[in-house]
């Protein structure tokens, strides 16, 4: 009875808190809060593992990853974990070098049932991200070509067999309809020379393409709304301006929703009833850093809501909008002087969509893995997250004061300090 208390007490106080202050997390909390979903890693030792929000029950997937400071003529590595829709199923991609040759394999791990079935194996074409068909049914993965020259979109089934090439192309992305048996899939973007086309793909029983008569502008990934109503994608005009279009699910344009001189990204709320996008202000190679607005499709109508922003996440319930905005900072010698040497930090906001607000949650070091994904969050954003299923607390990677990476959960109130969960350099929360 004293712990319900406890923990009330405590619930209640951040709720009354001004804003910008945190209290400590009680450690009863991680015992007593309610859990939503599993949080998938990769811990300081290279291998998966999957825990709760509390850390209190931890499971390892896999043994056998080479620890980063071990000299070896063979090494074994796992990235990419990523969960399957209904949270029942984890995929990750396993590296084995050795005698000079490169194997990659990807996994599925069935959370229910404990067993861990491989699903490819390759040792000329390597997978790099992964994004579940919404029905779980399938594993699309982009993968480099034997030859290196290009991507392979490929898609393998989550119980095995033989893989398929889908589409080719360099730099590539795709969005996932609804039904799971079409995608809208765009070749070129970020400052590439090479063909750059908008097409629809239909992965049925075979693979037919047709492609969308327009050019299109510097983006990266469409994105299909949740509901299957509605595109996001862009295109140059005639006149050379470069567009932000809303089209329906033929790829038919509805609406213009701005133009813009640089660079865009944009992903969906997952009740379809919104989008974020990032109007870019500074060029980049990859990504795009700028404003980030807000537009409401039922009453066509935005918000500015931040400047310099790279990277964004929408909480499931779609209340929330959890964005980054980056900055360097300097670092410091042992004697207190300014160094040579800066490090990235990343400053965790959050919107609060119904009011508008939005408030400073959490400066921290991100790992490299984390960063890696920041510049391609609008894919990204389609396969992954790193919201809790109840949209209440956030995971994120970090690096701590002692150098070491660490997993924290943050609450999405801003009220709580964030709470650290277990070493390692990279985790996602599941959708379910």
């Amino acid at each position: 009875m004293k712990k319900s208390i406890y923990l009330l007490l405590a619930i209640f106080l951040s709720a009354c808190l001004p804003a910008g202050v945190q209290v400590p997390q009680s450690p009863l909390l991680s015992v007593l809060e309610r859990k939503a979903g599993l949080i998938a890693y990769i811990g300081t030792d290279g291998n998966v593992y999957i825990t709760d929000q509390g850390a209190s029950k931890t499971s390892q997937l896999t043994k056998d990853a080479t620890p980063p400071d071990q000299k070896s003529s063979s090494t074994l590595a796992y990235q990419n974990p990523t969960w399957s829709l209904d949270g029942s199923q984890l995929a990750y991609i396993k590296f084995e070098q050795g005698n000079s040759q490169l194997i990659s394999k990807l996994f599925v791990a069935n959370i229910d049932d404990d067993t861990i079935k491989n699903v490819y194996s390759s040792a000329s074409e390597h997978p790099f991200y992964l994004y579940w068909s919404p029905d779980d049914a399938n594993l699309s993965f982009l993968s480099s070509a034997a030859t290196g020259q290009t991507m392979m979109l490929q898609s393998v089934s989550a119980t095995g067999g033989d893989s398929r090439v889908l589409d080719t192309g360099s730099p590539f992305y795709w969005s996932w309809a609804p039904d799971g048996k079409t995608m809208i899939v765009h070749q070129g973007g970020g400052g590439s020379n090479l063909p750059n086309r908008l097409a629809f793909l239909k992965v049925d029983s075979g693979v037919d393409e047709y492609g969308l008569d327009m050019i299109p502008a510097s983006f990266q990934a469409p994105a299909w709304s949740p509901d299957g109503k509605f595109i996001l994608l862009t295109h140059k005009t005639d006149d050379g301006k470069q567009e932000i279009l809303l089209a329906d699910s033929t790829g038919k344009t509805l609406k213009s929703i701005r133009t813009f001189d640089l660079s865009t990204a944009f992903a969906w709320s997952f009740d379809s009833e919104q989008f974020a996008y990032i109007v870019g202000t500074e060029p980049l190679n990859n990504g795009t850093i700028g404003t980030l607005h807000v537009y409401d499709t039922a009453i066509s109508k935005e918000i500015e809501v931040g400047k310099n922003v790279v990277g964004l996440f929408w909480s499931p319930n779609g209340k929330k909008l959890a964005y980054f905005v980056p900055y360097v900072a300097g670092a410091q010698t042992t004697n207190g002087a300014q160094s040579d040497t800066t490090t990235l930090i990343l400053q965790l906001n959050m919107l609060d969509v119904a009011t508008g607000k939005t408030r400073e949650l959490f400066n921290f070091q991100p790992t490299d893995q984390f960063v890696s994904i920041i510049p391609y969050f609008d894919q990204y954003h389609q396969s992954t997250t790193i919201w809790s299923p109840d949209s209440n607390n956030l995971v994120l990677s970090f690096i701590g004061s002692d150098g070491k990476p660490g997993v924290a959960v943050v609450a999405a109130s801003g009220q709580l300090q964030p709470r650290f969960i277990a070493d390692g350099i990279f985790a996602v929360w599941s959708w379910k």
